[in-house]
């Protein structure tokens, strides 16, 4: 089975070249098979993203004032810098034997985790014709993720990218589609 992965990133910022917050990844099924989740989280220092030359909007901060204390303290325990996070996040990505990456929107987690990890001398582990964006997908299946039940902490980047994957899947199912039959040239 071809195992596709969802990111969701909290970031100081929605620019590309934004310092980042946290990474939440999991493995999932587009197609809605079963499968064993595997999940990968990090906190990332903020002073390691500066030192990376990645930018802080103030309009950010102040919207992070106004989140949940619980999305906020999230945020605050084990914060590790970029690059060992980059790292770690490649060996998991090799682990799960990672081939597709989806995020929430074609300009947003792909592009700034990309973007960090050039800063960091880093790569990403994906291809980049292996990228994929839910939101184009929600919309070809006219699903509103914000209709569909969220469990767990809001701006929580595991949390959030579960509920992503989940209304992936929903998405498929909507537009009838399953895995390729084996013989399929």
């Amino acid at each position: 089975m071809t195992t596709h992965i969802m990111i969701d990133l909290e970031t100081w910022g929605t620019a590309p070249g934004s310092a980042l917050r946290s990474i939440g990844a999991v493995t999932f099924s587009s197609y809605g098979e079963p499968h064993e989740e595997r999940s990968f989280y990090a906190n990332i220092d903020r002073a390691s993203c500066e030192e990376a030359g990645l930018t802080v909007s103030r309009d950010t901060e102040i919207w992070w004032s106004r989140q949940s204390p619980d999305a906020q303290s999230r945020l605050l325990d084990n914060c590790r810098p970029l690059r060992e996070v980059m790292h770690d996040f490649a060996r998991w990505w090799q682990d799960v034997d990672g081939t597709y990456v989806w995020s929430n929107g074609a300009n947003f987690d792909e592009v700034l985790w990309r973007i960090a990890a050039e800063r960091v001398d880093h790569g990403t582990p994906w291809k980049y014709w292996n990228v994929r964006d839910t939101r184009t997908c929600w919309h070809l299946a006219r699903l509103n993720q914000k209709s569909v039940p969220f469990e767990g902490v809001q701006h929580d980047a595991l949390a959030d990218a579960r509920h992503q994957a989940k209304c992936v899947t929903m998405a498929y199912a909507r537009l009838g589609i399953g895995p390729a039959p084996e013989h399929a040239a």
